[in-house]
């Protein structure tokens, strides 16, 4: 389990976390939500330690980490393997065909043979709908099938997390669609994740639990059935923004 204590970041005068506190199950799917600007990269970038925090403690397992201390190379490099992150932008490596993208980190990093991490991403191609592009490169395919890839070569890493920072942001709806299917299917295998999304409905859908940030803030920490209910005025206006419902509204009156 993940857990986070008095997390505290800033950006020169602007506070981007202000006293976090929370925490990420295992085999569970968190979805953060709110608005443009609002700490929700930050939190996640924190978790793999491409943010660090000024104060607070990260506790993984049995492990913890002290943002007010140096963190060390090795202590860095040992979290990252245990907490694989995905980019809105792919990040692939162009000159390398779909299979070897994917068979690279296990390769590199965890010093697997050739033949063994070949058969992994075959078949985690396979899980994404990729198999008949094990081949080609990554110019070759659309932005949700290099998404798609950009989820296996995660995956191949075994990581206990999966960190997921707007998946689908730079994509248009269709190409969405078949992001979001594999996301829910692991999600559904019960893979632990933690997702940035600014879409609601498949955040209603996958998550076990919803965080809802503004200014650095959690505002909300709990199941999507409470955060739907809208608890508070501040979560209906932000529901009803992202729904266009004031909108439809005002345009009836």
């Amino acid at each position: 389990m993940i857990k986070l204590e008095n997390v505290n970041k800033t950006f020169g005068d602007h506070p981007a976390l202000a006293d976090i506190n929370t925490e990420f199950k295992e085999h569970q799917t968190t979805v953060i939500v709110g608005p443009s600007g609002s700490g929700k990269s930050t939190l996640l970038r924190s978790l793999n330690l491409l943010e660090h925090p000024e104060s607070g403690q990260y506790h993984f397992d049995d492990e913890t980490i002290d943002f007010s201390k140096p963190i060390t190379s090795k202590t860095v490099l040992e979290l990252r393997r245990k907490t694989g992150m995905v980019f809105q932008d792919y990040n692939l490596f162009p000159h390398l065909t779909v299979v070897k993208n994917v068979m690279e980190g296990p390769i590199q990093v965890l010093k697997q043979s050739s033949a063994d991490a070949k058969k992994t991403a075959l078949d985690l191609l396979d899980k994404v709908g990729l198999a008949d592009k094990a081949e080609s490169f990554p110019s070759q395919l659309s932005g949700g099938q290099q998404q798609r890839v950009a989820i296996a070569r995660s995956l191949a890493m075994n990581p206990e997390y999966i960190l997921l920072d707007e998946p689908t942001s730079a994509l248009d709806p269709e190409l969405e669609a078949g992001v979001l299917r594999v996301l829910l299917e692991l999600a559904q295998e019960k893979d632990s994740m933690i997702i940035v999304t600014h879409n609601l409905e498949f955040a209603r859908a996958v998550a076990d639990k919803i965080l809802f940030v503004e200014n650095g803030k959690i505002l909300f920490d709990g199941t999507p059935a409470e955060f739907f209910k809208q608890p508070t005025q501040r979560i209906a206006d932000f529901l009803a923004a992202m729904t266009f419902t004031t909108i439809s509204d005002k345009a009836e009156s």
